[in-house]
């Protein structure tokens, strides 16, 4: 268990923040591990549950990781997290996870396909595989253009074209971007290559469809990482 304290908390969306956490020593990790976050049970006179959450930056020297989290009214983590403040401690465990890319993996070129907070991870591999040459290739999907997460650092980054990028809204009639699901036929005409890896994050439907609509185009399955967010 590690020590971190909260040095900025940043609202990227109605109901997202963005936690950033300086720890008091380092913890190695790769990109697109997770965490789990405990906070001192005498903060709210309570025993609360400790609570898994993707680490969304690349490995660093500067002890710090990252931290996007949905803030869920009533629920057993996220409501107290929500009243934590800047200079406040919490605990982290790990790293955990094998939904990676790291230097064993030897590609060129990645394939990232979020929805939701599913791109949590990916902003990490992302931020990872341009550090190290690697092209990255994103597609990510939400319901509103209000609840787009990290939106700016991929509009900056298509403009300069240092990743290509779909973004699409679900629920959204008067949305500037892509307004559809991520489908077979979506895929088909929009993915930018058959090569390489693909990460591929968010709700369990979500994951299973796109895995599914992937091997159909013909990705090797050994080509294909997951990681399914309950």
């Amino acid at each position: 268990m590690v020590k971190a304290k909260i040095r900025e908390i940043i609202q990227e969306t109605p109901d997202i923040k963005r936690l950033i956490l300086e720890l008091d020593k380092n913890m190695p990790f790769s990109a697109g591990q997770f965490v789990m976050l405990k906070i001192d049970s005498e903060r709210f006179d309570k025993q609360i549950p400790t609570r898994a959450y993707s680490i969304a930056n690349a490995p660093n020297d500067k002890f710090e990781i990252q931290i996007i989290a949905k803030i869920i009214p009533d629920s057993n983590f996220s409501q107290y997290l929500d009243q934590l403040e800047e200079h406040e401690e919490i605990e982290v465990q790990g790293p955990f996870g094998r939904f990676t890319l790291s230097d064993k993996d030897k590609t060129t070129e990645v394939t990232l396909l979020g929805a939701g907070t599913g791109v949590a991870p990916l902003v990490g591999i992302m931020d990872y595989a341009l550090q190290n040459n690697i092209k990255p290739n994103l597609i990510y999907c939400d319901k509103k253009d209000e609840d787009l997460i990290n939106i700016k650092q991929f509009d900056d980054l298509t403009q300069n074209r240092k990743i290509t990028s779909k973004i699409l809204t679900t629920r959204d009639k008067d949305s500037k971007r892509i307004k559809c699901h991520v489908t077979k036929e979506f895929l088909k005409e929009n993915i930018p290559t058959r090569k390489g890896l693909f990460y591929v994050c968010g709700p369990l439907e979500f994951v299973n469809n796109v895995v599914e609509y992937l091997e159909e185009l013909g990705i090797e399955k050994d080509n294909i990482k997951t990681e399914r967010y309950g």
